[in-house]
């Protein structure tokens, strides 16, 4: 019986090992994709609203926040991955990649927050903010955007 016990536990330790694994990838995969991309699209394209936010809370310490709502069409499945260009060892704030993606539905209240920080007391005001945002549309196809954040 001991010996079951010990190979149903291993079993579910791989398991979660290649989950993990998985999901690390994804991230990696998106964000070198992501940092990578030239082309964007414009604020006016964007099938929702974004809003930006980015505050020194203390001499060392920015905090910065991308609200995504109010989407114009049905989104399921949505995964989403906000970086910059400062250097940084920290994971960068995402949805539906390491957890389980959302759905937004058309003319709602529904939103995703992004939020990270930065510990520095290096001005950033030249930081460069990147989303990558995926979704499947009513028709069941695949939408990916790459969009440049703009502050202000």
């Amino acid at each position: 019986m001991k010996k079951i016990l010990v190979v149903i536990v291993l079993l579910l330790l791989t398991g979660c090992t290649n989950k993990v694994e998985e999901e690390k990838y994804a991230y990696l995969e998106y964000k070198n994709n992501l940092e990578e991309q030239k082309d964007f699209v414009s604020q006016e394209s964007l099938e929702f609203n974004t809003y930006f936010n980015l505050v020194r809370e203390t001499e060392e310490k920015v905090t910065y926040s991308l609200v995504i709502d109010s989407p114009k069409v049905n989104m399921k499945n949505v995964k989403a991955l906000l970086i910059h260009d400062f250097v940084t060892d920290d994971v960068f704030p995402s949805v539906g990649i390491f957890d389980e993606p959302v759905t937004l539905h058309k003319d709602s209240n529904d939103k995703i927050v992004l939020e990270g920080s930065i510990q520095t007391i290096e001005d950033i005001s030249d930081t460069k903010f990147k989303l990558y945002l995926e979704y499947v549309d009513d028709d069941g196809l695949e939408n990916s955007i790459y969009y440049e954040v703009h502050r202000g």
